[in-house]
């Protein structure tokens, strides 16, 4: 079997994280598994930057992200990169028809990578991961990113022209689409634009043997945390700037924790929104970027807990990171991230979007330590059931085929 896995990025954020570890399960498994990106970070040979294939496609990769930036500016975006078009040509269905794949399975395309017109001019089957609610929508790539038609010569509705476009193209497509969570494919169903779309739920997964309990007792001294300290870990990318990531609902928390008189160190890694997060008296240890897994398996693994406010996501791999090192989660119960635990087997899922109640999972959590629970044995366990690089594999495996053999009846 010869899978292609077609994406913006090999590593840069968390839907590439989730297809390159998809693409490595993959290939521990005997599949003959490859990528093609816009942009690679890696230095895996299976992995070619669409670039790379011609001259002119290579100028379109170049002239693409902004021109979508133009876009963005021009209409008023108020979201930034949560806006993709998706209108400007690629010969990327050339590309990947002129492999020797058996199928495609499409990852994260956004800021153009993957022009609307051009998915249906690719005739291999399809699987589509849908990391975000761009192949759903129109040119949003979540419900709060929709824009609204603003004043001016420049305005259009872009939502809904994108949007028809897609479901001229795309509505009947014999594509697989492949939620992380329920609720994705809740949403899918919802908006009833697809009615050509076959879908099916598979968790995210992640190499249990790098994110595993691990005990640094030099870290914890570099960070001049006690023994009998308890830590809270928060990690983000675009905590403050994205509305999504609670970044304000995590300073409610510290808020919340800090009017109770709660006693700990608060743990904080990402870009550069880290740095803006408001402290309310704690001691805030600021770490910015984590790019080595075994160095953030040990930043996990530090925690009492794992903080995790997001209005919104399909998925949540930072929460499965942490369960895999032994950290229980409090987040709320609301959107993918519901799915990512159980109320308190691994964590707490708080009412949403209430602070308070999230507050209340702190400290029910350490209370349950301090009486002697095992949160560590008990998240190790429920991740290595879940959420296995084995496992991930096997089941897209097993998706495959069926796909696969559907086509060539």
């Amino acid at each position: 079997m010869k899978i292609l896995h077609v994406g913006s990025t090999d590593s840069a954020g968390g839907a590439s994280r989730a297809s390159y570890r998809l693409h490595k399960g993959l290939e521990e498994s005997g599949v003959d598994s490859k990528m093609l990106v816009r942009r690679k970070s890696s230095d895996d040979p299976k992995v070619s930057v669409s670039g790379d294939f011609s001259v002119f496609q290579n100028i379109l990769e170049k002239l693409t992200p902004p021109i979508e930036r133009a876009l963005r500016r021009w209409s008023g975006n108020p979201t930034g990169s949560m806006w993709t078009f998706g209108i400007i040509p690629s010969q990327l269905a050339a590309i990947i028809n002129a492999t020797d794949a058996d199928l495609v399975h499409l990852h994260w395309a956004g800021n153009g990578f993957l022009p609307v017109k051009t998915l249906s001019q690719i005739r291999k089957p399809l699987v589509w991961t849908l990391h975000d609610l761009w192949p759903i929508l129109g040119v949003g790539h979540y419900d709060d990113a929709v824009p609204e038609l603003n004043p001016g010569w420049l305005s259009v509705d872009w939502e809904s022209r994108v949007g028809s476009l897609k479901k001229k193209y795309w509505g009947n497509l014999g594509i697989t689409a492949v939620g992380p969570s329920p609720w994705v494919v809740e949403q899918l169903s919802k908006m009833n634009n697809r009615p050509g779309w076959a879908t099916a739920v598979i968790p995210y997964g992640l190499d249990t043997s790098v994110f595993e309990p691990r005990t640094n007792l030099r870290l914890r001294e570099e960070l001049g945390i006690s023994q009998d300290r308890a830590v809270l870990i928060f990690g983000a990318l675009g905590a403050t700037s994205d509305s999504r990531k609670g970044g304000d609902l995590l300073e409610g928390v510290l808020e919340e924790l800090a009017h109770r008189n709660f006693e700990g160190d608060i743990i904080v890694f990402g870009d550069q929104d880290s740095a803006k997060i408001r402290s309310y008296g704690f001691r805030l240890i600021r770490l910015g970027s984590v790019c080595d897994d075994t160095r953030l398996a040990e930043i996990y693994s530090l925690g009492d807990v794992f903080l995790f406010p997001s209005r919104e996501e399909t998925f949540g791999q930072t929460a499965s990171e942490a369960l895999a090192c032994g950290t229980p989660v409090v987040g709320f119960r609301a959107a993918g991230q519901a799915s990512v635990f159980r109320h308190k087997e691994h964590g707490y899922q708080a009412t949403p979007f209430s602070v308070s109640d999230m507050a209340n999972g702190v400290e029910w959590i350490i209370s349950e330590k301090r009486r002697g629970r095992l949160w560590q044995a008990e998240c190790r366990e429920f991740a290595l059931k879940e959420y296995s690089l084995a496992r991930y594999a096997s089941r897209h495996y097993d998706l495959y085929e069926k796909v696969i053999r559907s086509s060539r009846a």
